[in-house]
């Protein structure tokens, strides 16, 4: 029997375990590339959930590093962003390693006589033809198109990265580096229970998670990679409009289209400053509709509408855990209603591919019936 979505979350402690432990290892020639190059930031590239797996980790980077970070979508970066950026470490990112719109990036960087490096999750792929250096951040198999352990291992990744990065240049000391370590261990014993109580409140609550008109998720900080990555897992597999917002600009014009039969969900970002802000817009669209539900550990939000672990990490790390809920969600919401297939109309324009996502078929399992 194929492996589901499901499994491939579950297989997710063990991955991240292995490259945390082995992090040193796994990144030691990226960060060669930068430290030898002298560089002064990090350019992210990357779409679909590479882009929020990277959208996750951005206020770590800062965080530990104190550098400049930018994220693109490659098709922006190529078209609009690519002479502006000077002295930063290009970064593709492609679980694939056979997205065209990377590809695209990492060759215009070529073109121009630019460095480039692209994190990809497998050895056989395109980008190692195109960039100076390519990292498998070491997911392993995952044959559903719609990742779930490729964005969390990414995100774990990008975070031992930033560590051993912050070594090498001095900026991280040995006491920091090992209370980070120890946080991002500790994510991975909080995953399995955040599955656990995503299963238990979505079976309480089965009715509220069927066929909402819309799905709307809010956050901000690191949570807002999350939000974003909920919204694209839930549209893809449920084929329900789903949309991310900056939990307060919500409030400033989309808050307008909202009816009772909206599903929101909110996540709340550990202990930071803006947590409780965010519980008090989750508290307020109760006037609005009753499927209002929240990860957070906040006493405020009823129990039966929140996703809370035993234990948190701080805001930076905490995505590692939370991204579990909204893939387990994505899961659920989907297995009963559509089981992943689009409107036919969908299936035809795939089908033809006019404009190909990917530069090699078969990558992974065609759960939408779309051959």
């Amino acid at each position: 029997m194929e492996k589901t979505m499901l499994d491939y979350i579950k297989e997710t402690p063990l991955v991240v375990n292995d490259i945390i432990d082995h992090s040193h290892e796994y990144s030691k020639d990226l960060v060669d590339l930068y430290v030898t190059n002298q560089f002064s930031g990090i350019t992210l590239i990357a779409s679909g959930s590479s882009y929020n797996g990277c959208l996750t980790i951005v206020p770590f980077i800062k965080h530990i590093l104190n550098i400049d970070v930018f994220l693109y979508t490659p098709f922006t970066f190529v078209n609009h962003e690519l002479p502006f950026i000077k002295d930063h470490l290009f970064l593709g990112v492609s679980q694939s390693g056979c997205s065209t719109n990377t590809l695209d990036a990492l060759k215009a960087l070529k073109e121009k006589g630019r460095k480039c490096a692209c994190l990809v999750g497998r050895d056989d792929c395109d980008a190692k033809d195109i960039a100076d250096l390519t990292v498998n951040w070491r997911v392993g198999e995952e044959k559903v198109g719609f990742v779930t352990k490729g964005v969390t291992s990414l995100a774990a990744f990008l975070m031992c990265f930033t560590l051993e990065l912050g070594r090498a240049l001095g900026s991280v000391n040995e006491n920091k580096y090992i209370h980070a370590k120890g946080q991002l261990k500790k994510t991975q014993q909080i995953q399995p229970l955040m599955l656990e109580e995503t299963m238990k409140i979505f079976e309480k609550q089965k009715d509220l998670f069927y066929k909402p008109s819309r799905v709307i998720l809010l956050s901000s900080g690191p949570g807002l990679g999350v939000a974003s990555e909920g919204a694209l897992k839930i549209a893809e597999t449920s084929c329900i409009d789903a949309f991310a917002y900056e939990a307060e600009e919500f409030l400033h014009g989309p808050v307008y289209p909202c009816k009772p039969d909206d599903l929101f969900i909110l996540i709340d970002n550990s202990d930071a400053p803006s947590s409780s802000r965010i519980i008090d817009i989750a508290l307020a669209l109760e006037d609005i509709s009753k499927r209002v539900f929240v990860i957070t550990n906040d006493e405020r939000i009823r129990e039966d509408h929140r996703f809370s672990v035993p234990e948190q990490t701080c805001q930076h790390t905490s995505p590692l855990y939370k991204l579990t809920c909204l893939q387990t969600l994505s899961y659920l919401m989907t297995s009963m209603t559509n089981n992943f297939e689009p409107h036919d109309c969908v299936k035809r324009f795939k089908k033809a591919n006019k404009v190909a996502s990917k530069s090699r078929d078969g990558l992974y399992l065609d759960l939408q019936k779309i051959q």
